[in-house]
């Protein structure tokens, strides 16, 4: 039986444990830390530990596998703290947002008995931002997998291994190309969300503007809330990649400013305004659907299997979905907006 110390049981911490004893509980026994003691209380409560540990050399010391499941500010002292104490061989791997500083870091800290290996489980939240743990939290998500130069084939297989008993898909990336992503879709619409949330909230007038929030507001601010903690650790080791993407962000917010300057695109429904906003809406529409854009090919595409997303969406929507999505020009295309609505 393994031995998974868990250092960090909120919801991604505490889901992985409770995902590991509902369906493997016989080939795993979970340990749990937090440094926050309601977590670490409410963590056994809810059965997410087979054991909770106080002290964090317990914690780890007997361990075949490691997940660090803290905002990754905290990665650099666990990592010291924890490097005197690990068992020989042990796998020790994290969840966190951004990998390439916690690489180095564990390049530079880690004893040679032990192998890091970055993870990231890429799992969707509801409207709130505050799900509760779940066995099922990573049933068919994404489950990013970035090995480190030194990392042992062993611990890479422990890796996967526990991404799939978890129910999850592996995904082998390399950090550069990680941070980028997690920056785009992670870290960009947490500070767009901070952003827009002060400017309303310090507005003078925002004792009556709370008045009109509803679901878009609440579902647009979502990010911020988490705990700031996760959201200041992407800042400060991923700094480069969220700089590119806030210009591309910016650009399109300035395009947006020129065309609501100009009083005949604004009306315009085949103008510049209506075109973002309906490759936007498109967008969305494929992106609730699973259905992803083909690589880009010079060759036409022949028969093929569908993905899973076009599977999915064809239960869903009717297999004329499929079509839509092979080049037809059926004018049934779900994805495509009907702009004699604007």
């Amino acid at each position: 039986m393994k031995q998974v110390t868990l250092l960090g049981v909120s919801q991604i911490g505490a889901s992985i444990g409770l995902g590991l004893r509902t369906e493997h509980a016989r080939k795993y026994r979970v340990v749990g830390y937090d440094p926050d003691q309601d977590i670490h209380a409410q963590a056994e409560k809810i059965g997410a530990v087979d054991s909770a540990e106080w002290n964090l050399d317990t914690a780890v010391r007997d361990a075949d596998v490691v997940i660090i499941s803290l905002p990754v500010t905290r990665a650099y002292e666990i990592l010291e703290n924890i490097a005197p104490y690990v068992s020989d061989n042990v796998t020790i791997t994290d969840t966190c947002s951004t990998k390439r500083s916690i690489l180095r870091w564990a390049e530079d800290i880690l004893p040679q008995h032990a192998s890091f290996v970055g993870g990231h489980p890429l799992v969707k939240a509801d409207a709130t931002g505050r799900d509760e743990p779940s066995p099922y939290l990573f049933t068919q998500a994404p489950y990013a997998i970035i090995p480190h130069p030194r990392s042992r084939p062993s611990a890479i297989r422990d890796v996967q291994e526990i991404c799939t008993d978890l129910g999850a898909r592996p995904l082998f990336m390399d950090p550069d190309e990680h941070d980028s992503f997690s920056a785009a879709v992670e870290g960009v619409p947490a500070f767009v969300a901070a952003a827009a949330l002060n400017a309303a909230a310090d507005s003078p007038s925002w004792h009556e503007i709370s008045k009109f929030v509803g679901k878009d507001f609440v579902s647009m601010s979502q990010p911020m809330a988490n705990d700031p903690a996760w959201v200041n650790g992407m800042a400060s080791t991923n700094r480069d990649m969220l700089i590119y993407w806030l210009d591309q962000i910016n650009l399109k917010i300035a395009g947006i400013k020129r065309v609501l300057e100009n009083d005949e695109e604004v009306e315009d429904p085949d103008g510049p305004l209506a075109d973002m906003l309906v490759n936007a809406w498109e967008n969305r529409l494929r992106l609730d659907l699973g259905i992803q854009p083909s690589p880009p090919t010079n060759q036409r595409e022949t028969e093929r299997m569908p993905s899973s997303g076009e599977a999915t969406a064809s239960m869903l929507m009717g297999g004329f979905i499929m079509k839509a999505f092979r080049g037809s020009k059926d004018k049934d295309d779900p994805t495509k907006y009907d702009r004699r609505k604007l």
